[in-house]
C-alpha cells in the first residue's frame, strides 16, 4: 500500500484518509453557507474510498497507521499531513535554545544573533575562548572561535574579537568597509536621492509610504511610465563596478566570493556560518482552518496546548498475540492469528478494538467488496465501554468475556457470537477469511462506524440540553500477509 506500513511485517491496520478528493486549492476558510455545503457535499463523495476489488487497487491507496493521523472535531473528519495547512508557531536556536521573537527572524537572515556558529571544516558548534592575541603587542588577551573536534579556530582566518560576547555584531563591523557593504550603501544613497527628487516635484510633496506611492509619484513626475523616463533618472556611478562590461575593480577582487561556498578550495579558509534557526510547526484543518496542533512556543518546552490526534477520537484496532484469561483461570488464551491463509480454507483473524474515550462507543463493522477473498464478520455491532484509569479495572469483578476461535464461532464461552475477549475498554473480535485466490498480501476493507456521545458536553455543568450524539465513518485496511 502507498504506505507507511514495513514492508516486511506481515499483520497490520492502515486507516484510509479522503483527502485526495476534497482537498481545497486556497488557504482561506470557507464563510459562505453555499460554500460550506459544497465543500460538506464534496466531503461526503470522498468518504467512501475508491471502487476497488483487487489487491492492486489497494496498493495505490492514501492510507496511514493512526499515530501519524489528526481528527478535526468542526469537521468530524481524519486528517492526514497532506491535507492540514503548517505555519510556525515559534523560532528558536537549537544551540542555546534561546527563543527568537517573529519580528527579528528576517532581519537576522534565519540565524542565531549570538555566539553560536558552525566550524567551516567539521560543522561542529564552535565555542568562545580567550587566547593571547596575534596582533599588535604581546601579552593581550582576545576573544576567537574554536572548535573542540578539529582544533580550527577563528585566527586562521584573521578574525580576534575584544569580547567574549556578541559575537555577531563585531564581524557585522568587521564586515562594514567590505565592496559589497560599499555598493549596497551606494545604491540605497541612490535611490533615495531619486525619491526625493520624485517627491518634490509631485503635486503636493508628500511623503512616499510605499513602492505604489513611489511608482505614482514617479509617473507624476515624468520619470515612469514614458519613453523618456530612463534618460530623466540621474546616472548612477558604481562603488565597486566599472561601467563598461561591469568588470570588478580591485576593491571587490579583495572580497574573495568564492570563499563564502561551502568545500571549495581549502575548507579552513572558509568563514563560519552562523547557526540556522529553528520553528516549532501548528497544523490546522484545511477545510475550517480549526486548529489541530498548537505545541508551546517556548524551545524547552515540549508539551502542546492543542493536541488533536486520530488516536485520541477514533478506536485503535490491532492484531492481539495472545489475550489475558479471567482471574480465576490464571492463563493465556492460546495463540491468535498464527494459523496460515491457504486458498479455500478458512482461517480466523481477530481484531482488538480499544475505546480512547470516556463515553460508551458503538461501533459497527462492515466488510467492503474484495475479489480475493470472503470475509465475514461475527460481531458486526458492539458497544466499546469507556476508558477510565487502570487501578478502577483492577476493583472491577473482572467479566472478560472469554472464549477461543473456535468456541465463539458456535456461539460458546461469552454468549456474545463473535466476541473472543473483552476487559476494560478493550474488545476483542473474530473474523472468518476464505481465501479465494494466491497473493502476496491480503488486504480487507473494513468500513466502521462509531457513534458516541460528546463527553465535552457532560463536563459543561452549566448546559442542562441533550448531549450532541457524534458519528465517524472510516475505512480501515487490514493486512493479513501471504496467501498460499
Amino acid at each position: 500500500m502507498s504506505s507507511e506500513l514495513d514492508s516486511g511485517s506481515q499483520l497490520g491496520v492502515l486507516y484510509y484518509c479522503p483527502c485526495s478528493g476534497c482537498m481545497r486549492t486556497t488557504d482561506a476558510p470557507v464563510k459562505a453557507s453555499k460554500q460550506k455545503r459544497e465543500f460538506a457535499e464534496l466531503a461526503e463523495e470522498c468518504r467512501a474510498p475508491l471502487d476497488i476489488s483487487t489487491q492492486e487497487q489497494l496498493a495505490v491507496l492514501r492510507t496511514w497507521p493512526i499515530e501519524k493521523l489528526y481528527y478535526c472535531d468542526d469537521c468530524s473528519e481524519v486528517r492526514c499531513p497532506h491535507c492540514v495547512i503548517e505555519e510556525p508557531a515559534g523560532y528558536h536556536c537549537p544551540n542555546c535554545t534561546f527563543d527568537v521573537p517573529t519580528a527579528s527572524v528576517r532581519s537576522e537572515k534565519n540565524s542565531c544573533a549570538r555566539n553560536c556558529f558552525h566550524c567551516p571544516v567539521c560543522t561542529h558548534v564552535l565555542v568562545v575562548v580567550v587566547v593571547e592575541s596575534t596582533q599588535g603587542d604581546g601579552g593581550q588577551s582576545c576573544s576567537v572561535l574554536s572548535c573542540a573536534v578539529c582544533m580550527w579556530d577563528s585566527r586562521e582566518i584573521g578574525w580576534e574579537f575584544e569580547t567574549s560576547t556578541g559575537i555577531s555584531a563585531q564581524i557585522e563591523r568587521m564586515r562594514t568597509g567590505g565592496p559589497a557593504v560599499k555598493e549596497y550603501a551606494s545604491l540605497l544613497d541612490y535611490w533615495r536621492t531619486v525619491q526625493r527628487t520624485a517627491s518634490a516635484t509631485a503635486a503636493g510633496n508628500h511623503g512616499l509610504t510605499s513602492s505604489a506611492s513611489f511608482k505614482h509619484r514617479l509617473t507624476s513626475a515624468g520619470l515612469h511610465g514614458s519613453t523618456t523616463s530612463v534618460d530623466s533618472l540621474p546616472p548612477y556611478k558604481a562603488a565597486c563596478y566599472v561601467d563598461s562590461g561591469a568588470e570588478l575593480t580591485e576593491d571587490f577582487k579583495a572580497l574573495e566570493d568564492a570563499n563564502m561556498i561551502p568545500f571549495n578550495g581549502d575548507p579552513r579558509t572558509k568563514e563560519p556560518q552562523r547557526v540556522r534557526l529553528h520553528m516549532k510547526l501548528s497544523r490546522r484543518c484545511r477545510m475550517c482552518h480549526h486548529i489541530l496542533i498548537k505545541p508551546e512556543s517556548k524551545a524547552h518546552n515540549s508539551r502542546f496546548k492543542i493536541q488533536l490526534l486520530a488516536a485520541n477520537f477514533l478506536p485503535t484496532i490491532t492484531f492481539p498475540n495472545t489475550l489475558p484469561a479471567p482471574k480465576a483461570r490464571g492463563s493465556l488464551l492460546e495463540h491468535l492469528n498464527t494459523t496460515p491463509l491457504r486458498v479455500g480454507s478458512t482461517a480466523p483473524v481477530v481484531l482488538r478494538f480499544t475505546n480512547p474515550l470516556y463515553t460508551e462507543m458503538d461501533v459497527s463493522v462492515d466488510v467492503g467488496e474484495l475479489d480475493a477473498a470472503q470475509t465475514d464478520v461475527l460481531a458486526p455491532r458492539f458497544t466499546l465501554p469507556p476508558f477510565a484509569e487502570l487501578w478502577e479495572y483492577d476493583e472491577d469483578e473482572d467479566d472478560s468475556s472469554l472464549a477461543s476461535p473456535s468456541a465463539s464461532s458456535s456461539g460458546r464461552g461469552s454468549g456474545k457470537r463473535g466476541i473472543i475477549h473483552q476487559h476494560g475498554n478493550q474488545i476483542a473480535i473474530q473474523l472468518d477469511v476464505t481465501p479465494r485466490a494466491q497473493t502476496q498480501k491480503l488486504t480487507i476493507p473494513l468500513c466502521i462506524t462509531c457513534t458516541h456521545l460528546d463527553d465535552m458536553a457532560e463536563m459543561d455543568t452549566s448546559d442542562t440540553s441533550t448531549p450532541r450524539r457524534i458519528v465517524n465513518t472510516f475505512w480501515a485496511y487490514v493486512s493479513l500477509g501471504m496467501v498460499n
